[in-house]
């Protein structure tokens, strides 16, 4: 099987819309105008992130928004993608199906990026319905491997980041000092190097928020495990403030294997790293995350991690 083959799609499913519709299109509503509310409260408090479900994150800082893994299907075929749960193949892969949301989206929250960030380009963290909703001069930061499959969507503001590259984007203030400084690190979809090659190279992502002599640190983990590799990566950066983790156990029941997180998974790698605080994503949104999150709340115990978790268009502020 070809790298990534697994999730090969459907043709007649690959129609792209010819305007940018969605985000930017749609007038603030009431409860939008709340969020604008809050965000001038703490436009010099932090970094405001917002989860809408799977692992699509909105992460504002100095009025600037980076948009991660959008995904914004919903209902039965929230998107189109091969179910790497089931037994199958691994010469021919497996049924490409349409898979389910079961949350709602927050369609209300989301703002215009002025970024859009990916660990990597597999449908259930970039579907086709971002691939139609999104601007196409949007900048995008991808992996290297992505790059051909996403300008194939029409987009052509394309940054490749390989593991160990940086970024380092300006954002607007009085003092002139704010940026948002991002290194890929890398990322192993599967504990077993065969697998992970199959699957493609994704990454994770170090993202520092720096205001004068104001900084806070974000350590996305992407799909992968904690490797030797990607420790000794996660390391060399320091200790997060934030780990973003991406859980849900998916295709632990299918003949990949297990190819994100369990809880059981997460508990060694956070302490290898001593993340001040976890949010875990990639839980709950779809019937193709296996375990639940209340796996990890139980093994946290009385609370020993610092553990955050939202429902879906829920907001955690980094302050």
């Amino acid at each position: 099987m070809d790298r990534r083959s697994f999730i090969t799609r459907g043709v007649g499913l690959l129609a792209m819309g010819g305007t940018a519709t969605g985000v930017a299109a749609s007038p603030a509503p009431a409860e939008q105008a709340t969020t604008e509310q809050v965000t001038a409260e703490h436009a010099t408090a932090g970094v405001k992130i917002t989860w809408f479900g799977a692992s699509t994150l909105q992460i504002e800082f100095k009025g600037r928004t980076l948009l991660a893994d959008p995904c914004f299907g919903e209902g039965e075929a929230a998107f189109v993608m091969g179910d790497p749960n089931e037994m199958f193949d691994l010469a021919t892969g497996p049924s490409v199906k349409a898979h389910a949301r079961n949350t709602p989206l927050r369609r209300s929250k989301l703002r215009a990026p002025d970024w859009v960030i990916l660990s990597h380009a597999h449908e259930d963290h970039f579907d086709q319905s971002a691939a139609r909703a999104l601007a196409p001069e949007v900048p995008f930061l991808l992996p290297p491997q992505d790059v051909a499959k996403i300008a194939g969507h029409g987009f052509t503001a394309l940054d490749p980041v390989d593991w160990g590259e940086s970024r380092s984007l300006a954002v607007g203030t009085d003092s002139g000092s704010a940026r948002i400084d991002i290194t890929a690190l890398p990322a192993a979809h599967s504990e077993t190097p065969e697998i992970a090659e199959v699957l493609g190279k994704g990454n994770g992502y170090w993202l520092r928020f720096t205001d004068g002599d104001w900084s806070r640190s974000i350590y996305w983990t992407g799909d992968t495990f904690g490797t030797p590799p990607v420790v000794e990566a996660v390391a060399a950066m320091g200790r997060p403030d934030l780990m973003i983790a991406h859980l849900g156990g998916v295709g632990a029941t299918g003949s990949l294997g297990k190819i994100s997180m369990g809880a059981e998974d997460l508990m060694p790698f956070v302490a290898a790293i001593q993340p001040k605080q976890i949010l875990p994503i990639h839980h709950t949104t779809y019937d193709l995350f296996l375990e639940p999150i209340t796996a990890l709340v139980a093994l946290n115990g009385e609370g020993a991690m610092g553990l955050d978790v939202l429902a879906s268009g829920s907001t955690l502020w980094l302050d």
